[in-house]
């Protein structure tokens, strides 16, 4: 589970950006994480990321979950592009 960063509506310079750069935001943290899973031969592959680690996301895909009133995005272990 992976909480997106938080998109900035101003610039350093304070101009206001448009709500289109939302896509642009690819780096969440990971908040946690399942036990791993199996591969084609039956061997157990552990999860790559840790919790607490920010990670470089696809502009597209996983599932979006909303959970106490906050927006998570749940991607598979290969999916997720890069541990920053």
């Amino acid at each position: 589970m992976i909480k997106r960063q938080e998109v900035p509506n101003k610039s350093a310079g304070g101009i206001l950006l448009p709500e289109t750069k939302e896509r642009d935001m690819q780096i969440g943290e990971v908040i946690a994480i399942g036990p791993g899973s199996y591969d084609e031969q039956g061997n157990f592959q552990e999860i790559a990321v840790k919790v607490g680690q920010k990670v470089l996301l696809p502009p597209y895909g996983g599932t979006s979950v909303d959970f106490k009133d906050e927006k998570y995005s749940i991607y598979k272990d290969s999916e997720i592009l890069a541990v920053l």
